[in-house]
């Protein structure tokens, strides 16, 4: 018998975009643009990332970290288990 788990997916990092948003505003960052500039990202990465198309890299997650030092990264990402495929 599999662990309950198993049938749950893969866990995966979800960016908390209201609050990276939030910060954006708070730094005085105008545009998706000039946050992904700020960040070290390209504009699609950052769109992507927050529309949940791809999991945000390590690099990624450093990258936000770095740019807003004050940030909290649990307040700024969370963890959780993908939906399962259908097939």
């Amino acid at each position: 018998m599999q662990p309950s788990h198993a049938s749950q997916g893969e866990p995966v990092l979800v960016l908390n975009r209201q609050k990276l948003d939030d910060l954006r505003r708070a730094h005085g960052i105008d545009t998706e643009a000039e946050l992904a500039r700020r960040i070290g990202v390209n504009p699609s990465t950052l769109w992507r990332v927050s529309q949940g198309e791809v999991q945000p890299s390590h690099v990624f997650v450093a990258r936000v970290m770095l740019a807003f030092p004050t940030a909290r990264m649990d307040d700024l990402f969370s963890a959780r288990r993908a939906e399962p495929a259908v097939a």
